[in-house]
């Protein structure tokens, strides 16, 4: 899992109204029942979503400045734009949000929606749809002034609907976001849950350490294959490592380390991190009662870097779970007094993994690696992305898997914001004694295409087609068209 933060000056956006950011402390005093009073408005009404949206440009700076506000470790998103080219459609509500960011407080509400139909294939035809917003409040501690190197991160999810994960017969999702969060029965309805509650502390500029309830979906960074399956792709081989898939949860309680020997910047940059984690998923609870259950230990190392004038990134990383009982596969099954014929259990298992991005070319010559990435192309241009993963064959039934494609934003002449992706994923499944019986291939792979039409950039519209071969051979080749429609609030 990689976190990477921006520490620089927030700068206040232009607002129709002007008010001093430095304000007394009775003054200062009122913007927390401010804050309640739309937490409450947001997770009232039908489920509402944020999503955690730093406006930057393709240097990972923020918008030019008309007054200082307090130095803080995010950048201040430009709420004050016209309809049309502003990131967040409702806009500034009356300078509060502009106020809120200036004091450190950020928030964010985000919906999506989905309709995939299984054109041909799968395990039947038809057609879903389901939806979920993401709701996100971001607590600058060091410009509020309360704490230096200090940042909370809150994110709750709700999800209604059906997807066509269960029916399209690949064992990874076709809908990543419409799969997460987890729980026991697929595309359960959930009302409200916190997914991301957690708190980072830098105790210098190279170094930081963290904890609480963790998210992992945005861990193996990469430019044109990220975004949660909101963004860019939403099969879940282009947006996760299949080999990490079966070990490393979606939401659960866990702690940290950030080592930066090479902050990102103009030339790019080094982030180590280093994280352990309960290896059970508390996508729906508090995760107090796994601690005893099993713990996975992830480090990764991300690279970002320019080849001549052209951005790139790798990331490397491993895993290594242990303290719970896995599977030994392709052994023999033993006999066990009074409990009878058992599968042979192992306590640990690991996987490696990695993934790169390149860019082929960009409208902006000489343009500088971006300071974080978020599932949207920072750069107008074109690139290749590649991801793989090797994993324990004892205990995991995905041998190694491999991805890549290409992706980019702003070709066509007047569409600057809009983005594609077309990738095509591999994975090679472990064969067992029983695969024969059991009707069980030896691999699996697929084909995914999006376009995304950001109608604004607060307001996309995406179209996507996915041909999915499952590892069951008792079901077909399924061809999946979809359309994804985010609106960020």
């Amino acid at each position: 899992m990689t976190y990477l933060l921006e520490k620089k000056n927030g700068i206040k956006t232009s607002c129709p109204r002007k008010r001093d950011v430095n304000k007394t402390k009775s003054e200062s005093s009122k913007v927390i029942p401010s804050l309640l009073l739309i937490v409450v408005l947001c997770t009232s009404q039908h489920p509402g979503n944020a999503q955690d949206k730093t406006v930057v440009d393709a240097n990972g700076t923020a918008p030019p400045a008309s007054s200082p506000a307090p130095a803080g470790l995010l950048p201040i998103p430009d709420y004050s734009a016209d309809f049309w080219t502003r990131s967040f459609l409702t806009g500034d509500w009356g300078c509060m949000r502009t106020d809120l960011a200036n004091k450190g407080i950020q928030i964010g509400i985000e919906w999506n929606q989905f309709v995939q139909g299984i054109a041909s294939g799968g395990r039947d035809q038809t057609t879903e749809y389901d939806a979920t917003w993401d709701y996100t409040i971001n607590l600058d501690l060091m410009r509020m002034g309360i704490l230096p190197g200090a940042l909370i991160k809150f994110r709750a999810e709700s999800r209604y609907g059906d997807s066509v994960n269960g029916i399209a017969g690949p064992i990874l999702p076709v809908n990543t976001r419409g799969f997460f969060p987890l729980t026991s029965k697929l595309d359960a309805d959930v009302g409200i849950t916190i997914t991301d509650l957690n708190y980072t502390q830098f105790l210098s500029p190279h170094f930081a350490v963290f904890f609480g309830k963790l998210d992992t979906l945005d861990g193996d960074p990469n430019e044109f294959a990220s975004g949660r399956g909101v963004t860019q792709f939403m099969n879940g081989n282009f947006i996760f490592n299949p080999a990490l898939a079966l070990r490393l949860p979606y939401s659960t309680l866990g702690a940290g380390v950030i080592v930066m020997p090479i902050p990102p910047g103009p030339k790019g940059g080094i982030t180590i991190s280093s994280t352990a984690v309960n290896t059970n998923d508390s996508s729906t609870k508090t995760g107090f009662e796994d601690f005893d259950k099993g713990t996975s230990w992830t480090t990764e190392a991300d690279f970002t870097y320019q080849l001549g004038d052209l951005p790139g990134g790798i990331n490397v990383g491993g895993l290594y779970s242990f303290n719970q009982d896995f599977a030994h596969l392709n052994s023999r099954l033993i006999f066990q007094p009074g409990e009878g014929l058992s599968i042979p259990k192992l306590d640990s298992t690991w996987a490696v993994y990695g993934s790169g991005w390149q860019y082929l070319f960009v409208d902006d010559p000489g343009g500088k690696p971006p300071a974080r990435l978020d599932g949207q192309p920072k750069h107008r241009g074109i690139g290749l992305f590649a991801r793989f993963g090797v994993a324990d064959q004892e205990t995991n039934p995905v041998e190694w898997a491999v991805s890549g494609g290409v992706g980019g934003r702003g070709l066509i002449p007047t569409r600057d914001n809009d983005s594609f992706g077309i990738g095509y994923y591999y994975n090679r499944i472990q064969t067992l004694r029983i695969s024969n019986i059991l009707g069980i291939r030896d691999s699996s792979q697929g084909v995914e295409f999006f376009y995304n039409l950001a109608v604004t950039p607060a307001a996309r519209l995406t179209f996507d087609v996915q041909v999915v071969q499952s590892a069951s051979t008792r079901v077909e080749t399924a061809t999946i068209l979809g359309a994804r429609g985010t609106l960020d609030f």
